[in-house]
């Protein structure tokens, strides 16, 4: 089975290794190139251009984050992340990782592809034991090694794109008296000839392979015939498996890994330049001043080898009567030769602009304008710099931020709970410490989210105004947001999402998550409280101003009362008077109709006053 295994994985590396090797070779070319080994008379403007897109690449060690990707107040879950976030700080400082990432965003800008690789590395000491000497674990750390694109291969069966890849492998290069005391004395007889004598000195390629598929590494030599160095299965146990984030690419296709350097991109460009280059330098060797002079005068032979220079001559009259020294010497034309520099200088002017162009470094970015450019050009050569480049930015932000991953994963995973728990403050409940760290050997990096914070030196003006424009937005929202907020408590949750909108665009904002949040809850509790609470100190001002309006109220309402009195009594009165005067008109008609009865005449004048008189005329 080991035979079968070991003829596949060899069949698979040398089909790699020949898909691979016309790029490993390229990859040889443009160092070469870079460095300008062979030391050519050259404009290096691929040197200048990989050099000013470095900075704005990477230039400075990013720091990781973790946080809660739900918002609560769970503590235990809070002290998790920033047990992790210490712990991860802590792993960074242990070696160069700077060097080690710089390494891999200069191959990526030389050959197209930068990677690195994450190791478990616990350390081990001997201590005397009840039962003797023990080995124990004393120390461990996750160390970002660097890893060289011609030392990579990975899969080019079916992968065109990274997410399908199912093995990638490492080569590393080591004697046969390293790999021995690496892997074992029983491999000793498959590497080692008998009688071998330069064993110390002979080296061999050991294939680290990882294998996605069956989550197995295999450690392989070609030297060691049908068996692996070692096998093993998942020693990481990583979610992705690979102890890698996928590399930064530079120009790529979906059908294929194989990245196409800017190298390769500009090479015909970079070819003539360097041929103009040489030509130039031909041509001003070519020219110099040089001609004839009449041997008659053998001291104006060397009249052109000092600056400023007085010769005498014997017959002094002889060299007026000839036309001064025009008549006696003559010059090689020279203007041939600087109309050919006119012309190579503006061709090699052309061509640094195309390389440029392609490239996508902008003037700006090399610190090289046109004073008499309008401040729109100068701003559109800025912006067409930097969106060439942006995206290669965000890459190398991401390529970051998996490494913080893959290494934050190791963590939870591998170290023990001691050396988690020592990453808690000394102020930390020790049961919640305990808590958070068995949250985090249970859960890894589930439920959080990991970043990177970083500095730039780019813009730095651009980045204070808009400091300041924020914090001034902030200072404002404040002002209308806590007049409105007590009158409506419901516009609290308005106000603080626009607040934390704003804070999110200031550099380094999560200093300021913690003290928004707090802010926040301690408004939502006062706003909670009941009315009493708010009045139980009443302000003196208040009290005299409630009596005020109090006395004010009840004089309001008497005079209300007295009015309705008023009204109530003349109402009365008016329909007492109407009573009256129906009742006497009543009265006067029964009269009269009785002396009508009786007398036969209306004589009768019987009145309240309220009803005028019958007049009778017999």
């Amino acid at each position: 089975m080991k035979t079968k295994e070991y003829d596949r994985w060899l069949k698979r590396i040398s089909k790699a290794e020949k898909k691979y090797e016309d790029y490993h070779e390229l990859i040889k070319e443009i160092r070469e190139y870079y460095r300008n080994d062979k030391r050519k008379n050259k404009q290096n403007i691929f040197w200048a251009s990989v050099e000013t897109l470095k900075p704005f690449l990477y230039f400075k060690q990013p720091r990781p984050y973790i946080e809660r990707k739900l918002k609560s107040n769970n503590r235990i879950e809070a002290l998790a992340c920033k047990i992790l976030e210490k712990a991860l700080s802590w792993d960074l400082a242990q070696f160069d990782f700077d060097s080690v990432v710089k390494y891999a965003r200069n191959d990526f800008l030389l050959s197209g592809m930068g990677l690195c690789w994450e190791r478990y590395v616990p350390q081990f000491e001997m201590v005397e034991g009840e039962s003797g000497v023990v080995e124990i674990k004393s120390g461990e750390q996750v160390n970002t090694e660097y890893v060289d694109p011609a030392k990579f291969l990975t899969d080019v069966d079916k992968a065109g794109i990274w997410e399908d890849v199912e093995w990638i492998a490492r080569i590393i290069e080591m004697t046969k008296a390293e790999a021995v005391a690496a892997f074992g004395q029983e491999v000793e007889k498959f590497l080692i000839e008998p009688g071998e004598k330069d064993a110390e000195r002979k080296e061999i390629n050991v294939y680290e392979i990882w294998d996605k598929k069956n989550r197995k590494v295999y450690y392989f030599a070609k030297e060691c015939k049908d068996k692996f160095l070692r096998e093993s299965d998942d020693p990481l146990g990583l979610s992705g498996f690979f102890p890698c984030p996928k590399p930064i690419f530079a120009t790529m296709t979906n059908d294929s890994l194989i990245p196409v350097p800017d190298y390769s991109e500009i090479k015909a460009q970079l070819d003539e330049l360097d041929g103009v280059t040489e030509r130039m330098r031909l041509t001003m060797q070519a020219l110099k001043v040089s001609g004839a002079y009449d041997n008659s005068f053998p001291e104006l032979a060397n009249i052109l080898n000092k600056d400023v220079t007085l010769v005498s001559l014997g017959d002094f009259q002889r060299l007026k009567e000839a036309g001064g020294i025009k008549g006696i010497i003559d010059f090689t034309p020279i203007e041939q030769y600087i109309t050919a520099l006119q012309a190579l200088a503006e061709r090699r002017q052309d061509l640094t602009g195309r390389i440029y162009e392609v490239t996508g470094v902008s003037d700006i970015m090399r610190g090289n304008a046109d004073p008499n450019e309008t401040a729109t050009a100068v701003t559109k050569k800025t912006n067409f710099g930097t969106l060439r480049n942006q995206d290669r930015q965000n890459d190398m932000q991401r390529f970051l931020c998996d490494l913080f991953k893959i290494k934050a994963e190791i963590i939870c995973e591998h170290f023990g709970e001691e050396s988690l728990s020592a990453f808690a403050e000394e102020g930390d409940n020790p049961e919640e410490v305990m808590q958070a760290v068995a949250l985090l050997k249970h859960d890894k990096l589930r439920g959080m989210t990991l970043g990177v914070e970083t500095d730039t030196v780019f813009n730095q003006d651009a980045e204070a105004e808009k400091t300041m424009n924020a914090v001034k937005t902030i200072n404002e929202m404040v002002n209308i947001a806590l007049p409105a907020v007590s009158q409506q408590p419901l516009l609290l949750p308005l106000y603080k999402k626009m607040v934390e909108s704003v804070t999110a665009t200031l550099p380094d904002a999560r200093q300021f998550e913690t003290v928004l949040e707090q802010v926040f809850g301690n408004i939502e509790q006062e706003l909670a409280k009941p009315q009493e609470d708010e009045q139980s100190v009443p302000d003196p001002k208040v009290m005299v101003q409630q009596e005020k309006n109090r006395q004010e109220y009840e004089i309001k309402k008497e005079q209300n009362a007295i009015k309705q009195g008023e009204l109530d009594l003349k109402r009365r009165a008016e329909a007492s008077k109407a009573a009256l005067t129906e009742k006497e008109m009543d009265l006067q008609a029964a009269l009269r109709e009785q002396e009508i009865l009786t007398t036969g005449e209306t004589n009768t004048n019987i009145t309240t006053g309220y009803v005028r008189s019958f007049e009778g005329n017999g």
